[in-house]
């Protein structure tokens, strides 16, 4: 039997796709409807925040420059 990190490594070579099959099938609808609701109210409290003028965006250059920073130095 494969291990959850044999299973994880052949996971992500699959195509997005493919992954997205793999968790419907294995994961519960209710943790998935779970995620999906905790997104929606993450989503929600971002986007609040932003039209009351509490939140600045930030050019997309400068956030995946840093991201890039950050998986290099990995």
């Amino acid at each position: 039997m494969a291990t959850v990190h044999q299973v994880i490594a052949l996971a992500s070579e699959l195509s997005e796709e493919d992954r997205l099959v793999v968790v419907v099938a294995v994961a519960p609808k209710e943790a998935i409807d779970a995620l999906a609701r905790t997104w929606r109210e993450e989503i929600d409290r971002r986007a609040a925040c932003v039209r009351a003028g509490e939140s600045k965006g930030r050019p997309a250059d400068e956030v995946f420059e840093r991201i890039g920073a950050k998986l290099s130095s990995r």
